[in-house]
C-alpha cells in the first residue's frame, strides 16, 4: 500500500513543472507503508542498529525521481533503529576441584561461547578482548608429610528410615600412594560413616518401653509392647495398629530376661524411675538413676555391684510429633532430605506444603496445586485490532478467524500454566515470579509472572488478557489486601473474586498494557477452610 502526499495544479504554494502541450504535473514524495519502506536487514547483526529506505521525490505523471526541492512537504524519515538481540557472550561454567591437596594449586572452568539462544557457538564470535578467565589459584591447607584421603560417601544402608553412609579414608603421602594409616594425625581423621535418612518408611515396628524386672534380684522377665503402625510423610507415627504391613523377619522381641544380681549376694543393683524424655517434641532420649546397694539397702560404690548385671540407664522415647514452621526447620527436627509435600504449622493450621531442594542449605516452601493447570494460568493475548479504537463483539474474545484483526499477532504473546506456585511462610506472601513448576509457551521470552494478564488488543476498554487463580483445596485464600495494578497505554482490568478468594479471574488489556499484582502489597493469601 502507497501513502502520497500530492500537490495539484494550481496551487499557491510551490513550484509546478511544465509539461509539454503546457500542462502540468502533480510531484509528490512516494512513501511506501512500514515495515516494507525500510530495508530488511538490520546494519548490525547484533544489538542496536539502524535500517534505512530511500526517500525521493517523484514526478506521478512519468513516475521519474526529480529534484527534493518541487517537494513541499516535510520530508519524511530514511532511518529507523532497529534490534537484533543480544550479542554472541562468554558463559563460564562452575569452577573445579582444587588441583592439589595442599598448598598453591589451580581451579579450572569451562568457558563457552553462547548466542542469544544460550546455544553453543563458535568462539570466534565472541569478543576476544572480553573473554573470561578459565584458571585461578586456589589454596589449600599447609602440606605435611602425610595427609588423609577421603573416598566417596556410598549410598544409604536403608532404602527408607534411618541407616548409614560408608567411606573410606586412607594415609597416603604427598605423592598421593598409600601408607600406613599410623603416619598420619590420628585427631585430624575424617569420619568414615554417618547417620543417614532419606525420607521414613511407610510402616515400622514401633515397640514401647520395657517392663520393670519382674524381680529385684535373680533371674526375671521384662515385657514391652510390639505393633506395626503407619508413619506420615513427615515421620508422624499414626494411632492404631495395621495387620500384615510390616515385615516378620523385621519384628523386634517383646520379652526378655534381665537380672540385676543374686539374690544370696551382699550387693545389687537397683534402679530409679524414668526421667522425662528430653525431646521436645519427636524422638528423644531418657536417663535414670541406677546404683549400687548391699543387702540394707544403703547406697555403696557402684564397683562393689557385678557391671554383667547392671541395668541399662538410657534409652529411646517419642514425645510425640514434630511441627515445624519451615522446610529448613522441618528438616532439621526429622533428618529428611527429600524434596516433597509435607505438612507444615502455618500460623495455628497444619497445611501441605512442597519443601524443594532438601539437599541445600535453604530448602524454598511451595504451594502444590490441586487443581488442573488450565485453572492456574497467566496470558498474553496475540490479536491486535486493525482499528484499535474500536472493541468489536461487545467485548467477545476474537476467533482464530478474526476479520478485524491484523495479520501478524502481538510480538510479546504468550501464557504459562502453573503447577506449584513459592511462598513465603512468614509473610504469607506469594511469589509470582517463581517459574521453577510454571510451563511457559516460549522459554525464549521474559516469562509472565502468576496471577498476570496483558494484551495489545484495544484502546477503548475492551481487555482480552487471562489470568486465573484457583486455589481450592490447598488450604489457603487470596487476601482481601490484595490488589493488582495496571502499566501500559490504555490500560484497563476487569477482576472477579469467587469462593471467598479461593478462586480469582483477572481480564486485563490495553494498547499495550498489563496488570499484575501490586508489588506494594504482594499477592497475599490467607488460611482457609
Amino acid at each position: 500500500m502507497e501513502g502520497e502526499i500530492s500537490v495539484p495544479h494550481p496551487v499557491s504554494k510551490g513550484v509546478v513543472i511544465p509539461e509539454r502541450g503546457g500542462h502540468s504535473s502533480i510531484l509528490s514524495i512516494k512513501r511506501l507503508s512500514l515495515p516494507k519502506v525500510f530495508t530488511a536487514t538490520c546494519s548490525v547483526t547484533c544489538n542496536h542498529g539502524i535500517r534505512t529506505r530511500a526517500v525521493k521525490c517523484m514526478d506521478r505523471a512519468t513516475g521519474k525521481e526529480v529534484d527534493i526541492k518541487y517537494c513541499e512537504d516535510e520530508r519524511p524519515r530514511n532511518t529507523r533503529r532497529c534490534y537484533r538481540g543480544r550479542c554472541p557472550r562468554w558463559r563460564a561454567g562452575r569452577w573445579g576441584k582444587c588441583s592439589v591437596r595442599c598448598g598453591i594449586g589451580e581451579r579450572k572452568r569451562e568457558v563457552k561461547c553462547v548466542d542469544k539462544r544460550n546455544r553453543v557457538i563458535s568462539p570466534d564470535y565472541c569478543p576476544a578482548e572480553n573473554n573470561i578467565n578459565t584458571t585461578m589459584t586456589c589454596k589449600r591447607r599447609e602440606c605435611t608429610l602425610y595427609n588423609w584421603e577421603k573416598g566417596p560417601w556410598s549410598e544409604c544402608s536403608k532404602s527408607c528410615g534411618f541407616g548409614k553412609k560408608h567411606r573410606s579414608v586412607t594415609c597416603v603421602d604427598r605423592s598421593g600412594s598409600r601408607v600406613s594409616s599410623h603416619l598420619c594425625d590420628e585427631d585430624r581423621q575424617p569420619k568414615i560413616q554417618r547417620r543417614c535418612s532419606e525420607y521414613p518408611c511407610p510402616f515400622i515396628w514401633n515397640t514401647g518401653p520395657w517392663s520393670e524386672c519382674s524381680s529385684t534380684c535373680g533371674e526375671g522377665r521384662q515385657e514391652r509392647t510390639v505393633t506395626c503402625q503407619a508413619v506420615t510423610p513427615e515421620g508422624w507415627i499414626l494411632e492404631g495398629e495395621v495387620q500384615d504391613a510390616c515385615r516378620d523377619e523385621e519384628r523386634p522381641m517383646e520379652t526378655r530376661y534381665c537380672n540385676y544380681g543374686h539374690c544370696a549376694a551382699q550387693n545389687h543393683w537397683t534402679v530409679r524411675p524414668w526421667r522425662k524424655c528430653n525431646a521436645k517434641c519427636g524422638h528423644g532420649r531418657q536417663r535414670r538413676l541406677v546404683i549400687c546397694v548391699n543387702k540394707d539397702g544403703q547406697r555403696i560404690r557402684r564397683n562393689n555391684c557385678y557391671s554383667l548385671f547392671k541395668p541399662v540407664t538410657r534409652r529411646s522415647c517419642y514425645n510425640g510429633n514434630c511441627y515445624a514452621s519451615s522446610c529448613l526447620e522441618f528438616k532439621r527436627l526429622t533428618k529428611i532430605k527429600r524434596d516433597g509435600d509435607y505438612k507444615l504449622k502455618v500460623g495455628d493450621k497444619l497445611r501441605k506444603i512442597y519443601c524443594r531442594r532438601m539437599r541445600s542449605r535453604e530448602p524454598k516452601e511451595y504451594i502444590s496445586l490441586t487443581q488442573s493447570p488450565r485453572d492456574n494460568y497467566a496470558e498474553v493475548f496475540g490479536k491486535r485490532l486493525r482499528r484499535p479504537n474500536t472493541c468489536p463483539n461487545e467485548g467477545s474474545r476474537p476467533g482464530s478467524d478474526c476479520a478485524e484483526c491484523r495479520s501478524r499477532d502481538y510480538s510479546e504473546a504468550k501464557n504459562a500454566t502453573f503447577a506449584k506456585i513459592r511462598i513465603d511462610l512468614p509473610t504469607l506472601t506469594i511469589i509470582p515470579t517463581d517459574k521453577t513448576f510454571s510451563s511457559q509457551s516460549d522459554v525464549r521470552r521474559r516469562s509472565i509472572p502468576y496471577g498476570s494478564a496483558g494484551d495489545c488488543y484495544s484502546a477503548n476498554n475492551c481487555p482480552q488478557g487471562r489470568f486465573s487463580i484457583n486455589l481450592v483445596g490447598t488450604g489457603f485464600a487470596i487476601s482481601n489486601n490484595s490488589s493488582w495494578t495496571l502499566h501500559g497505554n490504555r490500560a484497563s482490568q476487569r477482576i472477579w473474586r469467587l469462593k471467598e478468594g479461593k478462586i480469582i479471574r483477572g481480564m486485563c488489556g490495553g494498547y499495550c498494557g498489563v496488570c499484575f499484582p501490586d508489588p506494594k502489597t504482594g499477592l497475599k493469601v490467607v488460611l482457609a477452610d
